[in-house]
């Protein structure tokens, strides 16, 4: 399946860097290109600071390897290209808007020359946003979407592909008939509606009939929540032999549920962690989603360097695609499965080094 699902709503010039970028990550992950000989694997070419600046980031929480890679990728990069990082600030937990409001109008009193937002809510950040920009700072979007049409740039992913990859992979499984239950997470993240959504989608594009057994969107993301919702789908639903959850420890927690009940379903998931990989190994997580957060940093700090030495951004999409009011980049997202997670280079991508120390935070 080709990760441009929607590249009929990009410009033909916007669609062939895309397509040369993914070709370039595809020889990268196969082994073809050495992460000691670019970690930014082909997607940008690596500049430097012309003049040092200050970068302050804020995230959601980093209770995951996702945000963990997403800072270990800013720093790393930053160190390597003549930049200062002076605040990594978490908000604690999706919701917690006011708690990143505070870090953000935080960041001014610490003359930070880019804020870099990885939101705790798809709404509501507007305002301050708007009031970093008039301090003179540059503000940017990694990981996640944000709302707002005064981002300078983002560095994210199609979670609406995200969701199609998870789609494809149930389409393609050997048994007969698929029933889904869908675990769709925390309501109000945005990144978790357009999955769900992007899974709906494709699932309906099967070539045979796929039946969806629906929950509420609610709850937290932790291995419990999983378990719980898990537990209670299959219990009503003898049928499922599938599971589809947006985020791995909620996949996690379904696998644990299957376990218990020894039933012969799967799940699909996204966001690989190594905890999984014997899961997938084993056959009780079909497939998971690549979310290389590691990259996304690394390319934050180079979007970053390009704006504040007023240089080109180049293969960003345009303000207006993909329902965004900003120019952003998708990173390529790989599907993980039996056939090729041994092989993975989950330290490029995903997984902070095991002796990286997290900075001091606020």
């Amino acid at each position: 399946m080709d990760w441009l699902f929607t590249s009929k709503k990009k410009p033909a010039s916007l669609r062939v860097t895309c397509l040369m970028a993914s070709l370039v990550f595809s020889a990268f992950i196969s082994g073809q290109v050495k992460a000691e000989d670019d970690p930014l694997v082909g997607l940008i070419p690596e500049i430097k600071a012309e003049k040092p600046f200050k970068l302050a980031v804020t995230v959601v929480h980093l209770n995951d390897d996702f945000y963990k890679g997403i800072i270990y990728g800013i720093t790393d990069e930053a160190k390597r290209t003549g930049v200062n990082v002076v605040q990594v600030s978490v908000a604690g937990a999706y919701g917690n808007v006011r708690e990143q409001f505070a870090q953000l109008e935080a960041f001014k009193s610490i003359g930070a020359n880019v804020a870099v937002l990885a939101p705790a809510a798809y709404n509501g950040f507007d305002p301050i946003i708007k009031s970093l920009k008039a301090s003179g700072m540059k503000v940017a979007s990694v990981g996640i979407p944000v709302s707002s049409k005064n981002i300078d740039f983002g560095v994210l992913q199609d979670d609406i592909f995200i969701g199609k990859l998870m789609a494809d992979a149930v389409c393609k499984a050997t048994a007969e008939p698929k029933t889904v239950a869908m675990i769709p997470g925390p309501a109000g993240a945005e990144w978790v509606r357009l999955r769900y959504e992007g899974f709906r989608a494709e699932a309906k594009k099967c070539s045979k009939p796929v039946t969806v057994i629906d929950s509420a969107f609610g709850g937290g993301i932790d291995l419990q929540e999983g378990l719980a919702k898990a537990s209670d789908l299959m219990l009503r639903n003898p049928n499922i032999n599938f599971i589809y959850t947006p985020q791995i420890t909620l996949g996690m927690g379904a696998v644990q549920a299957i376990r218990q009940q020894h039933r012969d379903a799967a799940v699909v998931s996204s966001a690989m962690v190594k905890r999984a990989v014997p899961m997938v190994e084993e056959g009780k997580m079909l497939a998971v989603v690549s979310e290389p957060g590691i990259i996304m940093g690394r390319l934050i700090v180079q979007y970053a360097i390009r704006a504040m030495d007023n240089k080109p951004l180049p293969n960003l999409a345009p303000a207006g695609t993909d329902g965004l009011s900003y120019p952003h980049f998708n990173v390529p997202n790989k599907v993980l499965d039996k056939s090729n997670v041994d092989t993975h280079p989950f330290e490029t991508y995903e997984i902070a080094p095991a002796d990286w120390k997290v900075p001091a935070m606020q």
